[in-house]
C-alpha cells in the first residue's frame, strides 16, 4: 500500500470522524438536551410575526339586524364567516365607504331602529374610537376622534332604503349617537345585493322586540332548540390518565422529547420553557417561561392577533368564541372569551375556581378561555377543557319564557361538566340581563 493511498485513507477517516462529531454535536444541541434547542432559543428572542388578524379586533360580538317591522334577529354565531353576504361584511364595507368619503353628519340623542332595515354591531365593552379605525386598516382614527369620539359601545348601519338613498352609519355610547352620511352616486357606496329580511319566526321559533331598553325574545308557535352536549377530550371513562393527556398538550411543545410529566394531584407536563397543568378543577393551564423582547412598544392589536392565532393551533376548542373583555397590565394585555353555540352564549354560571378549596382561590376563571399576551408572546393560557355539541331537538314551553326582561343561553357550572365525561344540558337556561 502505498503512502498516498495511506494518506487519503487517514484524510476520508478524519472527514468521517468530523461528520460523526457534528452529528453528535447537533443530537446534544437540537434533540438530547432538554430544552437547548438553538431554533427554541431563536424563537424566544425574534417572536414569530403574528398573522393579519388585527381587522378581527373591530368584530362585534353580537349582530342584531331587522327588516323595519320591528321584529329583530340576533346572532352571535358565524359572525367571522367566510360569507361575503354576512351583515358584519356588509358593516365593513360600510364602516369603510364612510372612512374614505363619508361626512360627519349631526350629534343625536336617540335613533329610531324599528321602522327600517337596520344593521346593529355591539361590542361587549367600550370599543376604543381611534383602535377600531387602525383594526380596520386606517393609519389612525381621526375620522372619529376629530369628532369627539373617544369610545363607543354598538353601531348602527342603516343601509339606502326608499327615497332617501344615504347610507347613515350611527355610533352610539350610553346616551349619545354620532351620525355619519354617504351621499348617493358615490363610487365608494357599499351597494351589494344584499338581502335584508327576517321570517316570520327566527331559526328556533324566536324573534326579539325592543323593549325597555333590551332586546326580548318573542315566540310564534312552539319553540324548538337543542340542548348542549359538554365533551371534555381530556377524560377516558371518566378519569384522567397521564397517557391520554400527553398527546393533548403535546402541541404547547417545541420538541415533545423534552417534555417531563407527572400527577401529584396536579398533572403536570413541563420543560426549561413550558409548564403545562390539567388541575383538579378542571381547568387546563399553559405556562410560558421564555424570554419576552420588550424593544418596540406593547401592541394591543399585535397581541390580540397573537392570541387568536395561539387558540386557533389548540385543536381541542372546537366552538365559536367571542370576546367579552379584555385589560390591560403594564405591558400585558388580557383577553377572555366565551362559547356561542347555534347563535347562543355558553356562559360560565360563576368565577370558576381554580383550587379545591373555593374559598382559598385567588385568580379563577372568568370566561372559558382566558389569554395573556406580552409584546406577541403567550405568556398564559388558562381555558375549561370542554367543547360543547349539539343534543337532540327539544321543544320547550312559551309560558317558560314570559315575565321581565331576559336573554336565553346556556349557563354551566364545574360541577355540571365534570361529572363526567359528557352530561346534556337537559334545561335551556334563561339568562338575566
Amino acid at each position: 500500500m502505498t503512502k498516498r493511498v495511506i494518506s487519503t485513507m487517514k484524510s476520508l477517516l478524519i472527514l468521517a470522524l468530523a461528520i460523526l462529531a457534528v452529528y453528535q454535536v447537533s443530537q446534544l444541541w437540537f434533540v438530547n438536551l432538554t430544552n437547548r434547542n438553538f431554533f427554541l432559543y431563536l424563537s424566544a428572542r425574534f417572536p414569530p410575526a403574528t398573522p393579519n388578524e388585527q381587522n378581527a379586533w373591530a368584530r362585534p360580538f353580537r349582530v342584531i339586524y331587522g327588516a323595519g317591522d320591528g321584529r329583530f334577529n340576533v346572532r352571535y354565531s358565524g359572525i367571522d364567516g367566510i360569507a361575503t353576504s354576512t351583515p358584519w361584511r356588509y358593516g365593513e364595507n360600510a364602516l369603510d365607504a364612510i372612512f374614505r368619503a363619508g361626512n360627519f353628519s349631526r350629534i343625536i340623542d336617540e335613533i329610531c331602529i324599528e321602522t327600517r332595515p337596520v344593521f346593529i354591531f355591539e361590542y361587549a365593552f367600550s370599543m376604543c374610537a381611534d383602535t377600531f379605525a387602525r383594526a380596520l386598516g386606517r393609519r389612525n382614527g381621526m375620522a372619529l376622534t376629530g369628532q369627539g369620539i373617544s369610545t363607543f359601545d354598538a353601531i348602527v348601519v342603516k343601509p339606502p332604503y326608499g327615497d332617501d338613498g344615504l347610507l347613515r352609519v350611527f355610533l352610539l355610547a350610553n346616551d349619545r349617537g354620532w351620525e355619519f352620511t354617504m351621499t348617493p352616486g358615490n363610487r365608494q357606496h357599499p351597494m351589494e345585493d344584499f338581502a335584508i329580511s327576517i321570517p316570520p319566526a327566527g331559526t328556533h321559533g324566536l324573534y326579539f322586540v325592543l323593549e325597555h331598553g333590551f332586546f326580548s325574545p318573542r315566540i310564534e308557535g312552539s319553540f324548538f332548540y337543542n340542548p348542549i352536549v359538554a365533551h371534555n377530550p381530556y377524560l377516558r371513562d371518566g378519569n384522567l390518565h397521564l397517557s391520554d393527556i400527553l398527546p393533548q398538550v403535546q402541541l404547547f411543545f417545541g420538541n415533545p422529547a423534552t417534555i417531563l410529566q407527572s400527577a401529584d394531584p396536579v398533572y403536570t407536563f413541563s420543560n426549561l420553557n413550558t409548564t403545562v397543568r390539567y388541575l383538579p378543577t378542571s381547568v387546563l393551564e399553559y405556562t410560558s417561561f421564555r424570554t419576552i423582547v420588550r424593544t418596540a412598544p406593547a401592541s394591543l392589536l399585535s397581541d390580540f392577533s397573537a392570541a387568536l392565532a395561539f387558540i386557533d393551533r389548540d385543536f381541542n376548542v372546537e366552538n365559536d368564541k367571542i370576546l367579552v373583555d379584555y385589560e390591560e397590565r403594564g405591558s400585558q394585555h388580557i383577553f377572555w372569551f366565551d362559547y356561542v353555540i347555534d347563535d347562543f352564549r355558553i356562559e360560565l354560571n360563576d368565577f370558576w375556581t381554580t383550587t379545591v378549596l373555593d374559598y382559598d382561590c385567588r385568580d379563577p376563571l372568568r370566561a372559558a378561555i382566558e389569554i395573556i399576551v406580552d409584546h406577541g408572546r403567550i405568556v398564559r393560557y388558562r381555558r375549561i377543557p370542554h367543547s360543547f355539541r349539539r343534543g337532540e331537538l327539544r321543544l320547550i314551553d312559551p309560558g317558560n319564557l314570559a315575565g321581565e326582561d331576559f336573554a336565553l343561553g346556556f349557563l354551566i357550572s364545574r360541577e355540571s361538566v365534570s361529572a363526567r365525561p359528557a352530561i346534556e344540558h337537559s334545561v335551556f337556561s334563561v339568562i338575566g340581563e
